[in-house]
């Protein structure tokens, strides 16, 4: 669904054949219909991407049905919100589980098969909140920032290999995820369009980070680091964050505690 099927449809269209991955294959379904009315394959897998067995087990049914791939794109996420004092433990750790755990699995499982090729990369979707922790995001700011970090040694340890790695960190998007929050002036609401562009664009330059818009490099990182204390302070009084302290999300109807 959302910023995961559009990739999958505008890369079917530059000619590839797909593998998709939800926690529930029927989720699949619409997509598959549409890269397949393109002319190409669609191999639909359920995951919990909570589960370390689970990842591989999706990995080995990928390698016995014979299938390789030369991207991988680490779409899944959650963004429970609110008073990190405000609820269960579990709700927190299960972002752990899904927006860390899940794809540092799936790159560890998967790095064989992109060695493999000749030319391959790795796709992280990270946030603006992995640059800059707000308010109401305590635990999904830390989960992105992790997932900048990984991207950024990974992408060292790689660098004379033929595999890329870049992290997208996109503003809100216009998905199910932002239901019921109100954005701010640091937070631009974006079309789930836009960070699809941005994925396919960083398959073929590799450029490292991307911010979506790019406009954000200016507030997000280079305000921050130059004024820390200035840009906690503006933070906090404008309320860059609030929406997501009020909404108060929990976890999806679709994954289980």
């Amino acid at each position: 669904m959302g910023i995961g099927a559009l990739t999958a449809e505008r890369l079917a269209k530059e000619g590839n054949d797909i593998i998709g991955v939800d926690i529930n294959v029927s989720l699949l379904k619409d997509i598959q219909l549409k890269v397949e009315s393109l002319g190409r394959k669609f191999y639909g897998y359920a995951c919990d991407m909570s589960k370390e067995g689970q990842i591989e087990a999706l990995i080995q049914k990928i390698k016995k049905k014979q299938l390789n791939f030369r991207i991988l794109i680490n779409n899944a996420g959650i963004a429970p919100s609110g008073p990190y004092e405000g609820k269960e433990f579990s709700v927190w750790e299960k972002a752990l589980q899904i927006n860390v755990n899940g794809p540092m699995k799936l790159v560890y499982e998967s790095l064989p098969i992109l060695r493999a090729q000749k030319e391959a990369c790795i796709i992280n979707l990270a946030s603006i909140a992995g640059k800059f922790g707000t308010e109401g995001t305590v635990t999904y700011s830390a989960t992105k920032h992790a997932m900048v970090g990984f991207s950024q040694a990974l992408k060292m340890e790689l660098y004379e290999t033929q595999i890329g790695v870049s992290w997208i960190c996109p503003s809100m998007v216009k998905t199910r995820m932002i239901d019921g929050v109100k954005p701010s002036f640091f937070t631009p609401i974006i079309e789930p369009d836009q960070v699809a562009k941005a994925i396919c664009k960083a398959i073929q330059k590799n450029p490292g980070e991307v911010l979506v818009p790019s406009y954000l490099r200016s507030t997000i990182v280079i305000m921050p680091a130059l004024f820390p204390k200035f840009s906690l302070w503006l933070a906090v009084k404008t309320k860059a964050s609030k929406g997501w302290l009020l909404a108060n999300k929990g976890l999806e109807k679709n994954i289980p505690v």
